[in-house]
């Protein structure tokens, strides 16, 4: 039986987020679930369980909430941030293969399984990619990504508590009226667009359709479809954070200290040269603020970095145009060109 598992994590997650709340702690919706179900799966002996489709249903409806952030306005804007998206991208991408060489000498893992790790491109993608490269360890490479996870959405948020983000008076007002044509103008399209996803394997289907969904629709309008009570954007970190808690599952047990030293070190520099990249970046431009390229250059997920730009006051379509960017570099052009370098290394090598 799989009921009473889900009510107690359920139950648990509720909890969590809601004394996260009280306490005044930052996301509190996303990171309570996410800690305590961490903590009660590695510790104790309860039976917990979170049905995939709660974790989709956060993760449509965040999709549609970040969606939301893209008038005409903002993907004009991207347009012109196309360069700069370029520039972050490779930049960041060259640092993770630096780091995954550097990962490669410190705990003797093979190429494949150092550099697919290294590269911040999703957990399941990339364990995918690796799946498919035989010299690549998926279990190391499954730890790299899903501590690089936990290590981006307990760090980067901290670190935006001390950045000056954007007012409500200084937040671009966003109105909107319901409408029946364009509801079901949007509806037909996210349909096609997942169906259309799935269909060709592409990742985060569920977070990515609804997205493009309402850049698409909004952009053609020029109205806003909707605007998430603050309540639905809660029940949506919980789905998506409850999913996280559990999904690192037994990683204690399976770190060895040099491994788990290694992964920290490559993270923390990570994240440090996203700082740097940040602040070149407003330094270039100075009609950006820093908290905006932080969180776009920042190496978590989209879904993440989207939560932490809604709740500190950054430019939510900016920082996701940012990441998509980033997304799609990696899956279609980085990790695949690199999996194909390593195949070939290790064909020459008789593995």
């Amino acid at each position: 039986m799989i009921v009473r598992p889900f009510i107690m994590t359920a139950l648990i997650a509720a909890a969590a987020g809601a004394v996260f709340e009280v306490a005044g702690m930052f996301l509190p919706w996303l990171l309570g679930p996410m800690f305590a179900l961490l903590l009660v799966n590695q510790f104790t002996k309860i039976p917990l369980y979170w049905p995939k489709i709660l974790r989709t249903v956060g993760l449509v409806m965040l999709g549609v909430q970040i969606g939301s952030s893209f008038t005409r306005d903002a993907v004009l804007l991207m347009v012109v941030d196309l360069p700069y998206m370029a520039f972050m991208t490779v930049s960041v991408v060259a640092l993770s293969i630096g780091l995954g060489l550097l990962f490669k000498r410190m705990v003797h893992e093979s190429l494949a399984t150092s550099l697919l790790g290294s590269i911040p491109g999703g957990l399941a993608q990339m364990v995918v990619i690796a799946e498919d490269v035989k010299s690549a360890n998926i279990t190391v490479v499954t730890m790299i990504q899903t501590i690089r996870i936990f290590m981006v959405v307990t760090i980067v948020p901290f670190l935006t508590i001390f950045l000056n983000g954007r007012g409500a008076g200084e937040m671009e007002q966003q109105l909107f009226a319901f409408s029946p044509l364009l509801f079901v103008m949007a509806f037909v399209v996210g349909w096609a667009l997942y169906a259309g996803m799935k269909k060709i394997g592409f990742p985060a289907a569920e977070l990515l359709a609804p997205i493009l969904t309402m850049a698409v629709v909004q952009t053609v309008s020029g109205d806003v479809l909707i605007d998430m009570p603050y309540w639905l954007i809660a029940i949506a970190q919980v789905c998506i954070g409850a999913n996280l808690g559990l999904q690192m599952e037994g990683i204690g047990d399976k770190l060895t200290f040099r491994l788990g030293a290694a992964i920290v070190l490559n993270n923390i520099l990570l994240i440090g040269f996203t700082v740097l990249i940040a602040f070149v970046l407003t330094a270039w431009l100075p009609e950006y603020i820093f908290l905006d390229f932080f969180l776009s250059a920042a190496p978590g997920g989209i879904a993440e970095m989207a939560i932490t730009a809604l709740a500190v006051g950054g430019d939510v379509a900016l920082i996701t145009g940012f990441q998509l960017f980033r997304l799609f570099f990696i899956l279609l052009v980085a990790a695949p060109l690199v999996s194909f370098i390593v195949k070939k290394l290790d064909a020459k090598s008789g593995y």
